[in-house]
């Protein structure tokens, strides 16, 4: 009873329905016209939501309205109160435990160990009925997802079609792996930093995925150093950079990764300044946007990449 009565702000499902498309659209006028708002309208319900989580909730960069930190955290939280708040509706009870159903993602291998790896015991525990079925990316990724052969895609995307819906999982600095003894690792030492012209003095590993040129070249990092091999696979770099000269650029997320396992004997160094962030993106078609199931695990899969990020240390700052 002392929560009940506890004074509560006063929120409409409306208005966290708003937060939802705001932090999909990154668009101010893209959530109004969902929401068939004006924009003073639109403007008037963002200012009132602030002042309730006494947070900017969005900040301007560009074209885009970037949630906040306080929103990211939030976004799986009020995807679950809305999933929550279906049922109150409907005659019909749903229960994850019970449902039988696979849910096919699209994604690279390293998705597994640092995207997926936490989802899929949550998965596991709350939704032992269900499978998942992690397939690679490729030119018809936003095909697969429009005609329902796929529900999900983890990809670095910018914007996506009208029909489609985007979520920024996190942003993850990049930093640069090489094997023991690299002399990279003494020209770090002795200048603080490295430079792109350091970089280019040595070839590189890249990542080649066919059809996914957007990935290819976030995953290869966009030096301009000339390319020693090229490979679709995150988890067979070690063997690459082991006994040779050869550098390899890829979020610090994935690197940790590589680091843990002594067999390797590598070492991580920062990658250079000009090097963007690695942003991992949660991509589905607005067929499944209203699925309380697909809700469910778009809330797992956001939360535990996340976590799992945030337990690393490898974000980018704010």
């Amino acid at each position: 009873m002392a929560l009940l009565d506890t004074p509560q702000p006063d929120l409409s499902l409306e208005e966290l329905r708003f937060l939802v498309t705001l932090a999909q659209t990154q668009s101010l006028t893209a959530a109004a016209g969902k929401h068939g708002l004006s924009m003073g309208s639109a403007s008037r319900r963002l200012a009132r939501l602030r002042g309730i989580f006494e947070d900017e909730l969005f900040v301007r960069a560009g074209l885009q309205m970037l949630p906040t930190t306080r929103m990211r955290d939030m976004l799986p939280r009020i995807l679950d109160l809305l999933t929550s708040s279906k049922g109150l509706f409907s005659n019909d009870t749903f229960e994850i435990a019970s449902v039988k159903r696979t849910v096919r993602i699209l994604g690279v291998d390293n998705a597994v160990m640092t995207i997926l790896r936490e989802a899929i015991v949550r998965f596991a525990k709350a939704a032992p009925n269900a499978s998942l079925e992690v397939q690679p990316i490729n030119s018809e990724m936003l095909e697969l997802l429009r005609s329902g052969r796929a529900d999900l895609a983890i990809y670095p995307l910018k914007n996506v079609p009208k029909d489609f819906h985007m979520l920024e999982l996190y942003r993850s600095r990049c930093g640069i792996l090489v094997r023991e003894g690299h002399p990279l690792i003494a020209l770090y030492t002795e200048k603080g930093r490295l430079a792109m012209e350091d970089l280019r003095a040595y070839r590189q590993v890249s990542m080649d995925f066919s059809g996914a040129p957007e990935f290819s070249t976030a995953a290869s990092g966009a030096t301009g150093q000339e390319t020693a091999v090229s490979m679709p696979y995150f988890l067979a770099v070690p063997y690459a950079l082991m006994d040779t000269d050869y550098t390899f650029i890829a979020p610090v997320l994935t690197l940790l990764h590589f680091l843990r396992d002594n067999r390797y004997g590598l070492r991580m160094l920062p990658a250079p300044a000009e090097v963007s962030p690695f942003t991992p993106c949660l991509v589905w078609h607005h067929g499944t946007h209203s699925d309380p199931f697909m809700q469910w695990v778009r809330g797992v899969v956001t939360q535990s990449a996340r976590s799992e990020a945030k337990r690393l240390g490898a974000l980018e700052a704010d």
